[in-house]
């Protein structure tokens, strides 16, 4: 007998049991206090993902103050930036990640991955 669906119900329960890997999504409401009280409930994290977050050139210090309270010692926060609000210049946003001893490297056009630990590239632009 079947119980409906595909038929792989119990396959993908059997995959998602034997994961050990979990996938949180929050909210993250920038600077100060809030970044105080995300670390003293959820801790630190390996990866934070932002897409289109930054609008003025205002928003980039709380933004980075956040991203260095927060990110694990090995962690990476990708930031995807396809539009440029208000003219706010990608040469900023690096230039204030390394203010924080973030570095950044940039795999295809809009993406922008920042790390703690500088990372050699082969090819590519920075």
């Amino acid at each position: 007998s079947s119980s409906g669906g595909d038929g792989n119900d119990n396959d993908d329960n059997e995959t998602m049991s034997a994961s050990h890997n979990t996938l949180d999504c929050r909210q993250l409401l920038w600077g100060s206090p809030h970044m105080e009280k995300y670390l003293k409930v959820h801790g630190q994290s390996d990866t934070i993902l932002g897409a289109d977050v930054i609008y003025t050139e205002a928003s980039i210090k709380p933004l980075f103050d956040t991203v260095a309270c927060l990110l694990k010692p090995d962690g990476l926060f990708i930031l995807s930036r396809v539009n440029k609000w208000n003219g706010v210049e990608n040469e900023v946003v690096i230039e204030a990640a390394k203010a924080r001893k973030l570095y950044c490297t940039r795999p295809s056009e809009g993406i922008f991955v920042f790390r703690w630990n500088e990372v050699e590239e082969s090819g590519g632009d920075n």
